[in-house]
């Protein structure tokens, strides 16, 4: 499927939603500033056993800041899109095996098949613009679902492997043994491989429990993946990340 139609679909989609200053619906729009704390990271399109343990994780200090507009429709049907600002973080230690990677070590760039421990720490600050349709079965709770476009305006993704051996090349090439300082260990650092545009899924769960405040709980997951499609250096991740905060309507 084609990113930029995938783009230029949701954004307009979304203009239509917010945009409707012209229209008498506008009477009925309800809009609602969101706060929420995020959790999750950066997944493998597929957990294998290349990743046989996980020695620490750390999900960091993630939050999301929005607003949010709900256009009904017919019935209890409706239409829901806004603005967030969304910072995900990720502090993951692995033991591998296996585990395919290009590293530098010292003024040396080798790249094979690594077995032993690698440190994976990632950073995103991005804009997202969801554009989802919805239904609330009472008058206090609403489902909804539907895709999201985001634009990074941070991407760092860093780390390094150590306490083991690389083979470089491939699984059978010269073995290359790996400590824990720097200088022994192999570091990476693929911030600039990232794309610059992400798009998924998205769907959430509200619960108006006042007239003013309610509370949320969303989860996205990005389709197109963390890197550009010509990167081979990792295996291919997709951010995934859940969220749970508090909302207060505004109109």
């Amino acid at each position: 499927m084609n990113i930029n139609r995938i783009i230029t679909t949701t954004l307009l989609t979304a203009a239509a939603v917010l945009g409707m200053s012209a229209m008498p619906l506008l009477d009925s729009l309800k809009v609602d500033i969101r706060a929420g704390y995020e959790v999750g990271g950066t997944l493998p399109t597929h957990l294998d056993n290349k990743i046989r343990h996980i020695n620490n994780f750390d999900p960091g200090l993630n939050y999301t800041l929005g607003v949010e507009a709900t256009l009904p429709l017919k019935g209890r049907w409706f239409l829901h899109s806004g603005l967030r600002y969304e910072l995900g973080s990720m502090d993951v230690d692995s033991r591998v095996k296996n585990y395919d990677i290009e590293v530098v070590r010292g003024d040396e760039s080798l790249d094979g098949i690594f077995n032993g421990n690698v440190r994976i720490r990632s950073a995103q600050r991005r804009f997202t613009l969801p554009v989802q349709a919805g239904f609330a079965p009472s008058d206090k709770v609403a489902l909804r679902g539907g895709l999201f476009v985001g634009l990074l305006t941070h991407k760092r993704f860093w780390g390094w492997a150590y306490d083991g051996y690389l083979r470089e090349g491939s699984p059978v090439g010269p073995k290359i043994e790996m400590g824990s300082e720097p200088g022994e260990r192999g570091d990476f650092d693929f911030g600039g491989d990232m794309r610059r545009w992400q798009w998924g899924v998205d769907a959430g769960l509200d619960w108006q429990f006042h007239h003013r405040w309610g509370l949320f709980a969303e989860l996205t997951y990005s389709l197109n993946g963390l890197f550009r499609s010509n990167f081979h250096s990792v295996q291919p991740l997709h951010p995934m990340y859940g969220s749970l905060g508090i909302s207060y309507r505004i109109k």
